[in-house]
């Protein structure tokens, strides 16, 4: 499972944002707070190799990558399918 600790981490790391993402909620939209395409593809590069999983195309979107929680939710589903 990916705790938003994990995803906050690689957010901090490749997500290009403004602010320290410690000081934004799981639902702030990371768009609004510096997150650009470039970024956000840093992030899904580095949360396939923390995870082992890859990120089908069809959910390659701005919505998957808009907040902390959307990120969570999609990488903790890859994560369950992965394991069973």
């Amino acid at each position: 499972m990916a705790s938003s600790q994990d995803i906050r981490s690689i957010l901090a790391r490749h997500g290009t944002l403004a602010g320290r993402i410690d000081r934004l909620s799981d639902d702030d939209c990371l768009f609004d707070h510096g997150l650009d395409s470039f970024g956000a593809v840093q992030v899904m590069m580095d949360l396939e190799e923390h995870f082992g999983l890859e990120f089908p195309e069809h959910l390659l979107s701005r919505e998957v990558f808009s907040t902390v929680r959307n990120i969570r939710s999609f990488v903790s589903g890859q994560v369950l399918r992965k394991a069973a």
